[in-house]
């Protein structure tokens, strides 16, 4: 099961970069710009990592962070922030967070994310780490009672964009086209709307594994009908 990372940044070009990188690392990004945003999903979701920049408008990231070590006291958290600053560096010590400057700079962040993440899940079964890798053309596959399209996908987990918004389930059907016409589980991860479209985040039940691999080598062959 790959595991999820909630990113908050104001800044949409890091904000990008880092989602970028954990994904090519195998792990669900929930990418949020806002302190609101990111405070509406804590609520509803338990995320493995919490990434948080240090600057979020007129809030601060340290705030996030320490709400969420009151909900969430066993999930880890790493507080960004361009440059140098050991004034939020102490404060962030003071908490209990790890702090990091230039991420996207600093080779250790990503091992930091690493030893984060191992260490909470030390009890639970190995993290599979699959790269997701975003889907060329239009794929579209009927999910939740609705209509889907793949944005990206691994070998444990996808990325749908549903046209209109919608509730959706814990656990949800995915007919995957031709020419497999079968029907796999999913487990929601996280939801996000952005505009009029709703972005979900899964991960592919175990049952339902192996026609899903097939399914992604079948894209990545081009072979999938489109």
């Amino acid at each position: 099961m790959s595991a999820l990372v909630v990113l908050v940044n104001a800044d949409p070009r890091a904000l990008r970069r880092l989602e970028a990188l954990l994904a090519e690392d195998g792990y669900l990004v929930a990418a949020i710009d806002s302190f609101l945003e990111a405070k509406e999903l804590l609520d509803s979701v338990t995320p493995d990592l919490l990434v948080a920049d240090i600057r979020l408008e007129r809030y601060n990231g340290l705030q996030l962070a320490i709400r969420s070590h009151f909900e969430h006291p066993d999930v880890p958290v790493i507080v960004t922030h361009h440059g140098e600053d050991p004034i939020a560096e102490a404060e962030a010590r003071r908490y209990g967070v790890s702090f990091f400057a230039a991420p996207l700079e600093n080779p250790a962040f990503l091992q930091e994310v690493h030893a984060l993440v191992d260490s909470r899940r030390q009890t639970q079964r190995p993290m599979r780490r699959w790269p997701r890798k975003p889907v060329l053309g239009v794929v579209e596959v009927s999910a939740a009672a609705g209509r889907a399209q793949l944005v990206d996908l691994s070998y444990g987990g996808l990325r749908l964009a549903f046209d209109q918004t919608r509730d959706i389930p814990t656990t949800f059907d995915i007919t995957l086209p031709a020419p497999l016409d079968v029907v796999v589980q999913a487990n929601r991860i996280w939801t996000r709307e952005d505009s009029e479209r709703l972005s979900c985040g899964a991960e592919v039940v175990k049952a339902g594994e192996d026609h899903w691999r097939r399914f992604v080598d079948t894209l990545r062959r081009g072979t999938a009908a489109l």
